[in-house]
């Protein structure tokens, strides 16, 4: 198949291509600057070029662009996408409903949000590695996994503390609220694999919100309030949990935090700033004796790409509990979930002891990932639900 690639800047571009290439298909990689992901006159222009020039079977990005769908319509071209952030407000977009969109989510409860919203063709793909550039990288094999012979780090932690999240800026908040809010935030604090958000911000509560923070209206994305503001709850919620999480560790344990988010709010963590995604997290994740996930919480039951970067490099992950991780691999063999922070400690405690225990854990998560969850298979996944739509 012929495929034209909008590339946007995402750290995936690599390896989806390649991925392309080698099961034979032929791509053609178009960049562009994007102005409004809603309607960019200039852009769909450039794209309308491309597209007449080129005579391409489908369009494919990550993540989902009105735009591009509104583009390929009017060519009756196919567009792929395979999104991988959650919440994503362009779903909500009235373009959702356009006939050449084929929508490929990795979280299963985004699939009946979508159909609810309109779309006609959506799909559940988790997301994936690419599992033959990663070995190349680390010299690693699943025949026959070989344990770093020396680690960097204790434990590690790798992604954003979320500390500059909408909820921290308001300035004003009735008492009344703030103390509702605040129990709403603290019951879904207790629950993992178990989002109480979504149904305890109700439009009431959502029309409540808008008298005190203003959110600036869009005619192409209509009633987006009740979402906005449950993952505003969420990113505050996640912010939380993540510094809790590492200051805890902290003080028992060596932690190494790789982030942009300030130093100071986990003081006690070695803090390395920013790493690359492509060249650097790899090795990370695989000489890391532990590597800590604290899934954002707007991902309610999808396996987070943190999860499957750390054990697509051989890296033993402990994370907290989620639906779909627990679905598509075992916990106490692939990975450990912790319950809550006292059982988080116990976990990374007991395995930093056990070293023997921890790496098979480590090479049973690789050699599943590298089975489950490459990129060439959901590729070819996500192929065949376009194909046989298109045939029937």
């Amino acid at each position: 198949m012929k495929i034209l690639y909008y590339y946007w800047g995402e750290n995936s571009s690599k390896d989806i291509t390649e991925t392309f290439f080698t099961l034979g298909h032929e791509v053609t990689v178009f960049k562009y600057p994007l102005d409004n992901y809603l309607s960019d006159v200039s852009f769909s222009h450039a794209l309308s070029l491309e597209i007449e020039k080129g005579k391409y079977d489908f369009i494919f990005t990550f993540n989902y662009f009105p735009v591009i769908s509104d583009t390929a319509e009017a060519y009756f071209l196919k567009y792929a996408c395979w999104v991988y952030d959650c919440p994503h407000f362009t779903l909500y977009s009235k373009s959702v409903s356009n006939s050449c969109n084929y929508i490929f989510l990795f979280d299963q409860n985004m699939v009946s949000q979508t159909l609810a919203a309109g779309a006609k063709h959506v799909y559940h793909l988790p997301l994936a590695a690419h599992t033959a550039r990663i070995q190349r990288q680390l010299n690693l094999s699943p025949k026959c996994f070989t344990p770093p012979e020396q680690y960097i780090n204790e434990i590690s932690f790798v992604g954003s503390l979320y500390e500059d999240n909408m909820y921290d800026k308001i300035n004003f908040l009735p008492e009344e609220l703030i103390g509702y809010l605040d129990a709403v935030m603290c019951m879904q604090k207790q629950l993992w694999g178990m989002d109480l958000i979504s149904s305890l911000m109700d439009q009431k509560l959502a029309s409540t919100l808008s008298k005190y923070i203003k959110l600036e209206e869009n005619p192409n994305l209509p009633n987006l309030d009740r979402l906005i503001f449950g993952d505003m709850l969420q990113n505050k919620i996640t912010s939380d949990e993540r510094i809790t999480a590492i200051n805890l560790l902290s003080e028992f344990f060596p932690v190494a935090l790789y982030s942009g988010s300030k130093s100071s709010l986990c003081p006690k963590a070695d803090y390395q700033g920013y790493i690359s995604y492509n060249d650097t997290m790899p090795f990370i994740f695989f000489k890391s004796k532990i590597n800590l996930n604290i899934t954002l919480r707007s991902i309610t039951s999808g396996i987070p790409l943190r999860a499957v970067d750390i054990l697509s490099c051989g890296g033993f992950l402990l994370s907290n509990y989620q639906p779909e991780l627990a679905q598509y691999f075992e916990a106490g063999t692939d990975y450990i979930y912790f319950e809550d922070f006292e059982d988080m400690l116990g976990k990374a405690d007991y395995f930093l002891r056990h070293d023997k225990e921890r790496e098979e854990i480590a090479g049973n998560g690789f050699r599943k990932i590298s089975q489950e969850l490459t990129y060439a298979r959901q590729v070819e996944k996500m192929f065949s639900k376009i194909m046989n739509i298109c045939e029937a």
